[in-house]
């Protein structure tokens, strides 16, 4: 009997979380501001709504079908490493959440930055695990730009290896964007440098409030670097899955489009997820 109550109670205190997760303001906000740009894409763009839908209906249905499950798995595989980030700065003795916890929050950190600006949805996934959880805020941002950095650097050297196959005469476009990614990359490495160089100095000439937030926020950046090569592992796989996402799609259209071009865009479009826009 006992054990019956506790599971409802555990039911209960789960069930206003979610709840509070969909009906949250910045939820709300997300989905009023997608509503607001379909509606706009479809009023005030010249959008063929008839020639899109026969390109959907003759799409090949088992490609996008897989391209739909391939692309919930990024969720899955950086859940994964965004809870192994949470445990690199957790006490020895502390439970954590789970993957499918974390997995939920990366989606709709990724929801509300895609219809969002300035990467609120990292913000507000951070709220809500400090909420739930009761984590540190500061501390959980910190996991993110250190999740954010992971990334950079993969998207970086995966770009890297796709453009000996795309050069082309004179196209400069696949330079420029892997010259963004490089200076991205450079520019992380020498504010992670300086995080660390200027710290000190930081802390003394913060006010105390100030001071007890960033070290929290330094702890949880760069506590973050550890067990890389697990950590790296899941990114890889996050890409993977979004590389392979995209080439389904491209199959399933029909569109004769290389393996590193499909690449390529990919990766391309990734770099502005990476930085507050």
């Amino acid at each position: 009997m006992p054990e019956d109550e506790y599971s409802q109670d555990e039911a209960e205190a789960v069930r206003p979380s979610i709840l509070r997760r969909v009906l949250s303001l910045p939820a709300i906000v997300s989905m009023g501001l997608a509503a607001l740009f379909l509606v706009f894409m479809v009023t005030r763009v010249d959008v063929d709504l008839s020639a899109m839908w026969d390109r959907v209906t003759g799409a090949n249905p088992w490609y996008l079908a897989l391209a739909f499950v391939v692309h919930y798995t990024t969720f899955l595989f950086r859940g994964i490493r965004w809870r192994l980030l949470l445990q690199n700065i957790a006490a020895p003795d502390a439970h954590g959440p789970g993957v499918i916890y974390c997995s939920q929050l990366v989606l709709l950190s990724c929801f509300v930055n895609s219809v969002g600006w300035l990467r609120l949805g990292d913000a507000y996934r951070a709220y809500l695990y400090r909420d739930e959880q009761n984590g540190s805020f500061s501390r959980t941002i910190g996991t993110i730009l250190a999740e954010r950095s992971l990334d950079t650097i993969l998207v970086a050297l995966l770009l890297l290896a796709a453009v000996p196959f795309l050069l082309d005469g004179g196209d400069s476009a696949t330079w420029i964007v892997l010259g963004l990614a490089v200076s991205l990359v450079l520019g992380l490495a020498v504010m992670l440098v300086a995080m660390t160089w200027a710290r000190g100095l930081l802390l003394r000439r913060m006010p105390p409030w100030m001071a007890l937030r960033y070290k929290r926020f330094h702890e949880g950046t760069m506590g973050s670097f550890q067990r890389l090569p697990t950590a790296t592992f899941w990114g890889l796989l996050g890409w993977t899955a979004e590389i392979a996402r995209m080439f389904l799609v491209v199959q399933a259209l029909g569109y004769d489009i290389s393996f590193a071009l499909v690449v390529f865009l990919t990766l391309a479009n990734s770099l502005l997820t990476l930085v507050p826009t």
